[in-house]
This record gives structure tokens, sequence and C-alpha cells, in this order.
């Protein structure tokens, strides 16, 4: 590992939608092989997450480390901005934000993957690209990958298996009526906009965002990984994509949280059991 430099490099790029997405690349540069092509991995944050949130920077070095090329992006509307990476602040971003946007980024940021005039371009294997979604972005990178025959491999950390139901978290007829319905982030305490925008558009394009019916046309291998004692997001979400989609492999991670034991901040310098175990069986996944 002498001869290798780890890089962990920011890049803003603009998408189909006002707001800049913002990414960062992370892999180990070796002089003596400067062109090494990298299987290349992209990780998708859920609801209320951010790409630099607690543990996701270590999870980044270590498939680095076993010689990935890793993509971590912040959807353009997810509360954050280039200009602050630390956590959530812009809240009008956050109440202006939808499944289109989300799956719109992810769109954009695989195409300047796809581009030959990226400047990393050469330091991976675009046709050997996989992605990671946690939670919320779980369901999403499934849904891309449908989308999106470019992709190769798909693995869900404890994710939803309907975003409908996101859709009834609160009183219909109030959210219509004031246009507005808050959330709370209790990490922060912070009271956080959802727009009836995000209802509208979801009905309007409900074909796309229906995940159940698309996991049907999902043709490559996925993975599935899950804690027992997911209090956010039930294993059984899980369980029913693994029992309902002939590619699933499904890994329970005995009393795992949502997180597998991550948290904002994170001051430790190695990943917390569980969510070591997760890593290596998702890298183990993508190298098979």
């Amino acid at each position: 590992m002498e001869d290798k430099i780890y890089k962990k490099e920011e890049v803003v790029i603009k998408g189909k939608h006002p707001l800049p997405i913002t990414l960062d690349v992370n892999y180990y540069f070796n002089p003596k092989q400067p062109e090494l092509k990298r299987p290349l991995v992209i990780f998708c944050h859920g609801f209320k997450g951010f790409k630099d949130w607690g543990t996701f920077n270590l999870i980044a070095k270590y498939f680095a480390l076993e010689q990935f090329f890793l993509v971590k992006l912040n959807f353009s509307h997810n509360g954050t901005s280039p200009e602050n990476l630390s956590d959530i602040h812009d809240t009008e971003a956050f109440g202006l934000n939808n499944f289109e946007i989300e799956l719109d980024d992810l769109g954009t940021v695989i195409d300047w993957l796809a581009d030959s005039k990226n400047p990393y371009f050469n330091q991976y294997d675009f046709n050997n690209l996989n992605l990671v979604g946690h939670s919320r972005g779980g369901a999403l990178v499934m849904l891309k990958s449908v989308e999106d025959k470019r992709v190769q491999k798909v693995a869900c950390w404890a994710p939803v298996n309907d975003l409908e139901k996101y859709m009834y978290l609160s009183d219909i007829e109030k959210w219509k009526s004031t246009g507005v319905s808050y959330v709370e982030n209790k990490r922060t305490g912070i009271e956080l906009p959802l727009y009836f925008q995000f209802y509208e558009n979801f009905f309007k394009h409900r074909e796309r965002f229906d995940l159940k019916n698309n996991l049907m046309k999902l043709d490559k291998p996925l993975l599935l990984l899950h804690g027992t004692d997911d209090q956010v997001v039930s294993v059984k979400d899980s369980e029913w994509i693994y029992e309902n989609f002939d590619h699933a492999i499904m890994v329970h991670v005995d009393n795992g949280d949502h997180t597998f034991g991550g948290k904002h901040p994170w001051h430790e310098e190695i990943l917390p059991e569980k969510l070591n175990f997760v890593v290596e069986e998702t890298i183990e996944f993508f190298t098979l």
C-alpha cells in the first residue's frame, strides 16, 4: 500500500433540476498502474441522509482499499449544498425534493461516469457498474437498475419495498390544504418540510415509482442486507423482496439496527462490527 495514494475528491455537476449534484470519488491511485480499471460503485444515501453522513466516508475508503472506484452522491435536493456538506441546512430544497429528482440525479451521475471526457474515466471500468443504496436509497437503486441496463449488480442495505407508503405519513387533506407537512430530524430537532408537490409528483409518475411491479422487470443480481432489529424499516420489507424476486440473495444481520451500528457524527477510525460485516458481504457480492 506504500505506493498507493488514497484520493477523495469532491465534484459538482449540473443535473436536470435546478440545484447542482455534489459527489465525491474515492479510490487508491497507484503510480505504477496509472490506468488501472477498477470496478465502479455508486452509493446512494436514504431519507434525511447525505453522502458524508456518519460512517459513509469510512465505507468509501474501505471499498477503495479493496480496489473499487466508489462514488458517493448527494441528491441535489437533500438539504445539503456544495458550500455545506456536513448536514441538512437548506430546508427549502429538502421540501422541494421528490423521487423523480432523485432518480434523475442518479441517472445524471451515471451518464457523467459514462462520458469518456470524464477526468477519472481511465480509473474505473464503466462496464462493471454496481449500485448500493441504503434505506430509501435502496428502493431508488432498484428502480434505476430497471431503467438503466448499464447497471450490472445491485446491493440494498435495509431497503424499503414500497415508496407509496411515504405518501400516507401525514393527513392528506391537511397536507393538501396547507401545502406542507413536516418531519422531524430527531438528531438535530429541526422540523423539515415536505411540500405537497411530493405527493402530487408521486402520483403523476406512479408507474415509474411502483417498486413492487418494477422489480418483476429486474434481470440482474440483487443483494439484500437487513438488520433483524431494524426499528425504522422492518426486515419484512427485504424478506418480501427476497420471496418475490428470483435473482435476490438475502442476508439477515442478526441484531442489526437500521444503520448497522453507525451514527452521525462518527469519530471512530473503524466501522462498527455489524456495518463492517455488511460492507464485506457487499464487496464479496460485487467481486463474484
